[in-house]
Order: structure tokens, then sequence, then C-alpha cells
């Protein structure tokens, strides 16, 4: 149900791109603080300056990403110095400034580009109002906001990804371009590799999973089976099993795997041909493996790819301490009876979408999440060695104080995964219309009319006499057929039937109206969260070091496939007219965009002002600023 939005929402909507100037602010006062080179920034800017003075040879054995910064930086720079004679030489400030033109100006452009596409949304905003709310609080995100003001390559590389996504989809709904937007994904999935390795899972594997996902969908119908035999037997048939993430228990995301295996196993050959440009992709990163002999380019002793499921653990209490804001009403309204939820804060979800995980989930995640921490747990050297960063404090508070911390740590990252897993489905089902018992009406049926034989005329010849009786007689075993027919009719009629006033016959067909009100709601499917989880997995474990920056991706992706903020149900049941009315109403819409917005500038300028003002020395390098930082 839409509403009219107030003035001031309006309003509101020309203030949202002003605020990204928040950004070359902060890379303003980096260069006034910080004008040299810092930590990465010591390898990556001279590697840089190298390619400007078009010495394409040189390589920093301890650089351990491809060159798709530096190649983006000469590019960039080059354009400025035709446009207006300068850079003319690169110094830490100069290529600063080229990742604040990815973050402020172009990761923004095609942020909104792809979550257009992905809400199925035509934006026809002016372009003064084109930028979302939600476009605004993922480039302040407080990691990708930091690395912003330095020289580091998590900015490109985000920005390469979403554009290589936002070509995908092209690709998926062209039509006769489909092959020139096929061309443009290879070409900017590629480009996402120059940028970062892992980024293969995401242009790839995530990318890859979804085309999969649509392919089967497309080909199948939805099964009401539940039992698991069922459902591994309607993938090989003509049905698919996959509920919405708002209705979906544990066992729902087993089936949805089951269900799409055997999908897959019983036409490889069409679900190949679908991912035919993801499976390129592979194949190039897989070459660029066996030519360099590894995943990483440089300082391969301490970047070595191995199992670090653990990672699969701190995510999730990253994500829901940055984002609390979106996740802390919505949880509430599932884990609270109505009956104490307040008012204002009730969004008036369904009995379905209710409820906090059930025993099943308790007693088999648990025990695999305790045995991760307790076989899994890796220390990177660098972690525990470097007190310039947030991880080295979390791992002194979880290893150093008792030994049963990080068990205890267990439950905190178990409810803080069903919440960011759970945001998926935090979208409005609407209420079916409820059905009234009609009494059923009597209705008596005429009896049939019977073929009567005529008589012979008289004087009539004898040939005609032997037709008219041939005549009858056929009429005559008609008649008897028809009479067999209707004596069948009426046995059957007169059998048990259910009646479809009946409280089961109700609940069944209340049941159907609830399955279509998900069909239209704006909500994800399970198949979509298992692909994200996959890809977020494969993007982790392989990394042996616990670094904020490499959970930017997962972060982005999720924020962006939430379902839109849903308006309370106070306000859905009485439809505001007075402007009054429509601004209270988008306030408390709004609320927590407006709160994770306060919450990533809160945290910005704490971090930035202790990296800029709040610097140290190690005894071992005297005369020598540290600066805390992500």
């Amino acid at each position: 149900m839409s509403f009219r939005e107030s003035n001031l929402s309006r309003a509101a909507r020309y203030a949202v791109p002003f605020a990204l100037v928040l950004i070359p602010v902060w890379r303003t006062q980096v260069n006034t603080k910080v004008p040299e080179p810092y930590l990465d920034e010591v390898f990556h800017v001279p590697q840089a300056q190298a390619y400007w003075a078009h010495n394409w040879t040189h390589w920093d054995p301890k650089i351990t990403t491809p060159p798709g910064l530096y190649i983006w930086s000469y590019i960039l720079c080059a354009v400025m110095l035709a446009l207006r004679g300068s850079p003319k030489q690169l110094d830490a400030a100069a290529l600063r400034t080229t990742n604040v033109a990815a973050t402020s100006v172009c990761l923004p452009w095609r942020l909104q580009t792809l979550l257009d596409t992905i809400q199925r949304v035509q934006n026809t905003r002016p372009m003064g109002a084109w930028l979302s709310h939600t476009v605004l609080n993922i480039c302040l995100f407080p990691p990708l906001f930091f690395f912003s003001g330095l020289y580091y390559t998590d900015i490109l590389a985000l920005l390469a990804v979403v554009e290589a996504y936002n070509w995908d989809l092209k690709r998926v709904n062209g039509g006769k371009y489909g092959p020139v937007y096929a061309l443009g994904f290879l070409v900017f999935a590629l480009a996402a590799l120059g940028c970062r390795q892992t980024n293969i899972f995401w242009v790839a594997v995530f990318l890859g999973g979804m085309q999969l996902v649509r392919t089967v969908r497309s080909s199948r119908k939805a099964t009401r089976s539940t039992d698991i035999w069922s459902i591994a037997k309607g993938g090989f048939g003509n049905e698919i099993y996959d509920p919405f993430v708002a209705t979906a228990s544990l066992e729902d995301y087993f089936k949805t795997a089951i269900s799409f295996a055997c999908a897959s196993l019983r036409s490889p050959f069409s679900i190949v041909a679908s991912i035919i440009p993801h499976i390129f992709i592979l194949g190039a990163f897989g070459g660029f493996v066996m030519w360099n002999e590894g995943v990483v380019l440089g300082h391969k002793e301490f970047h070595t790819a191995g199992v670090h499921l653990a990672q699969m653990l701190y995510i999730w209490p990253y994500f829901f301490f940055f984002s609390w804001p979106l996740l802390i009403i919505p949880v509430l309204n599932v884990a609270l009876p109505k009956t104490i939820l307040p008012k204002y804060l009730d969004y008036g979800f369904q009995e379905k979408q209710k409820g906090l995980p059930g025993l099943l989930a308790v007693l088999i995640v648990l025990p695999i999440m305790l045995a991760v921490v307790h076989f899994n747990t890796i220390v990177h050297p660098f972690t525990l060695a470097d007190n310039r960063h947030y991880v080295f404090y979390v791992f002194r508070l979880l290893l150093g104080v008792h030994p049963a911390v990080k068990y205890a740590a267990v439950v905190v990252y178990f409810l803080c995964g069903w919440a960011v897993i759970s945001a998926f489905g935090f979208s409005i089902i609407k209420a079916p219309p409820q059905l009234l018992r009609v009494p059923p009406s009597s209705s008596r049926g005429a009896p049939a009319a019977q073929p009567v034989a005529q008589p012979a005329t008289p004087g009539e010849p004898q040939g005609n006499r032997k037709e008219r009786r041939a005549k009858a007689k056929e009429n005559k075993a008609s008649s008897k057929k028809d009479a067999t027919k209707k004596d069948a009719i009426t046995k059957k009629s007169k059998q048990p039937q259910p009646d479809p006033n009946s409280p089961e016959a109700i609940a069944t067909i209340q049941e159907h109206l609830v399955q279509r009100q998900l069909e239209q709601s704006s909500g994800s499917r399970v198949s979509f969260a298992l692909v994200w989880i996959a890809a977020t997995a494969l993007s982790l474990v392989t990394a042996p070091l616990v670094e904020p920056r490499y959970f930017i991706i997962p972060w982005v992706m999720w924020r962006l496939h939430l379902p839109p903020s849903p308006t309370m149900a106070m306000f859905r049941k009485k439809r505001p007219e007075e402007e009054s009315e429509k601004v209270r109403s988008d306030v408390i819409t709004n609320l927590p965009k407006f709160l994770e917005t306060v919450w990533f500038i809160t945290i910005n300028v704490v971090t930035g002002y202790v990296f800029l003002h709040k610097g140290f020395e190690w005894p071992q390098e005297p005369g020598k600023t540290q600066r805390f930082m992500w």
C-alpha cells in the first residue's frame, strides 16, 4: 500500500547528495594531518608513481593485489592533466583524490542504478534528488568511508564488482542486446579481478549462483510438498522448493539446497549454458593462479590461502554492530508478543514471521560454532603484533581475558547471525481477506427427457419403415447410455463431499491466500540467502587475516538486498491525509535509516578524530607517529 509522502520528505531528498561532501572533506583532513604515505600506502603510492613514469615492468614484491588501482589512477590523472595541466607529479594527496572520485561520484551513481534494478523500480526523481537515502548510507559505511580518504584498493574493488553486477543484470534482461551486455559484464568482471583476487567469488560465484537460481525457477513451478524426499523427487521433475526468508526455518535452507541441486542435475546443459560468462571468468582466474603459482602476487609467506572457518563467525557481530539501527525494531517485532509490543513500533508482521530460532536450529548450529571456535580459531601473526588496528584489541578481549570468553561469544555469533539473515525477510506480508462461512444452497435437478418412438406413418414405404426402426433402436441405445452416465453422477453426488465451509477447508484457502500475499512481498527467497552466504563464506574463509576491510563487499551486497523499510501498522490501517500526519508517518517509517546515518557519522567522526589527532610512538621507532585505524 503506497502513501502520499510529506513535503518535508520530498525536500529532504535534495539534501542526500550534499551529504557526500563529507568524503572530500575527510580526504582534505587526511592530506593536512598525514601528508606522507601511511601503512599500506607506503607500497601503493610508489607503485602508482612508477606507472606514472611509464615504468611498466616495475613491481614491488610486497604488494599482494593486482595493479588495477594503479591503472585507474593513471587513466584518471592523465585525463586531468590533459584537461587542466595538472597533476604533473603524483604524490599521496593526488592519488588519494582518485579514490575520492570513485567514492563520491562513481560509486553512488552505480549503486543507485543497481538498487533500482534490484528493487524493480523506475527512478523518475529529478537529478538533484536522484540518489536515495540507502545509497548515501552505504557510502557512509564506516570502513568504506575511512579508506576513501586513503590510497587503498578497497574502494575500486567494490566499484568494479558493483558495475559487473549492473552489466550482468542488463545481460539477463537485454533481449537482442544480450551479447553486448555479456561482453560488458566480462570486461568489468575482469576489471574486478584486476583490483582484488577475492572478487572472483562475487563476479563468478555470487552472480553465477543467482543466474542459476533464475534459470531453475523460470522452468519450474513451486512445489507444495514439505517432505524432503518429495522435494528431491520434485527437483528431478518440474517442481522447485524455494520459500521466502520471512517464513523459513533452518530445515527450509537444507530443503532448498537439495531441491536446487536435484533440479541442476536434471538439466545440467541448460544450467551450464546460462552461466557461460561466469564460467569464463572462473577459467581466467584459474589460468592466473596457475601462472602465478598462487593467489596473491607478493608477500606469499604471510598470505597463504587456507581454511579459516572462524571468519564466518566474526562477520555476524560485525554486521550487527554497524547495522543495529536497521535490525533492532524488526527483531523486536519478531521476538516480542504483540500484546507487549508498543503500537508505534508494530510493523504488523504475520504470525509466520514471528518467533525466535527453533530448538533444532540451536541444537545444530551452536555445536558447529563451538567446534569451529575450538579447532579453527586462527590468529595471524599480524593480528596480535600490530596495535594500530581495532581488531588487535578485539582479539585481546577474546583470547586474553579468560579462555571461556571465546566460547561464550558463540551465543553472540548465533543471535547476530540469526538477525542478519532474517533481515532479508523483514518485509510486510499483507493480511489475506477474512473468509465468511456461507450456508450451502439447495438445488433440484429436473428429470431428463426420455426419447419417444414415433409411430409409423400410414402408407409409408417399407424401406422407410426399416430406417425408422433402425433409428429408433439407435436412440434407445443412446438413451440407455445417458441413463447409465446419469446414474453414475447421481451415485457420485450421493457420496459424502468435503464441506467447503469447514474450518479445515477455510484454513487451506487462507494458507493459499497467505502464499499469494508472500508472492507479492518484497522479501528475498531462501535461494538468494544461500547464494549470498556461499559467496561470503568463500571470500572470507580463504583469508587467514581478520580485516574489517574484507567484510565491506559482503555488507554492501547484504544492504542492497534488504527489503525497503516497512511502514508501521498504524499508518497502514489509516492513511495519513493531513500534512502533519504525513510528516509523522515519514519520520517514524524512515527512523531506522536516520539512525543509521547518525550512527555512521558518529563512528566516522570518532575514528577519524582518533586517527588524525591521537597518534602515538613505538619505542622501537622513536619520532615516527603511529595511528589507530580499522
